[in-house]
Order: C-alpha cells, then sequence, then structure tokens
C-alpha cells in the first residue's frame, strides 16, 4: 500500500504461467511469482444463506458488537466442500 494512502491497492493483471511460475504485470514493471505445487487456488463466488451451516469455516473481516451482544458485518467469507477461505 502506498504509505501517504493505506487504501491504493496495486491494479495488475495476470499476463501469463510457465510451470508454476506466473507473471504479474502492472503499471511500473511485472513480477515472476512461484506457486508452490500444494498450493489451494480458490475463487469468490456468491454464496446462498444455507451455505451457513454447522462446521463450515469461515472469515469475517470485520464486525461491529451491537448492544444485544451480536455482531452485524457486511460481508462474510464461507469455505466450501472443506475449504478454509484465504485470508
Amino acid at each position: 500500500m502506498h504509505p501517504h494512502n493505506p487504501t491504493t491497492r496495486l491494479a495488475s493483471a495476470f499476463s501469463h504461467s510457465l510451470g508454476p511460475m506466473l507473471t504479474m504485470k502492472y503499471k511500473d514493471g511485472e513480477k515472476k511469482i512461484v506457486v508452490p505445487n500444494n498450493a489451494t487456488i480458490v475463487q469468490f463466488v456468491n454464496a446462498e444463506k444455507a451455505d451457513l451451516k454447522p462446521g463450515a469455516k469461515v472469515f469475517i473481516g470485520a464486525a461491529t458488537k451491537k448492544p444485544d451482544g451480536s455482531l452485524e458485518t457486511a460481508g462474510i467469507n464461507v469455505g466450501k466442500d472443506g475449504i478454509t477461505p484465504p485470508m
């Protein structure tokens, strides 16, 4: 992140893959990234309320505690088929 603006994010694009090596191109250059053979690759998709069930692994980035003790959040990441959300 940019030191003067903590909300700045790096904009990049996936360029190509050569085996376990990915090349990411961005405005000021490119970066080669080695992906281990045991890396779990995930894709975020919309889920249904039914996906939130006992035993499902979840990640909640931020929540606000309400006066009644419950928590309120704008979003929940829930793993499917035993996958843990990557955060």
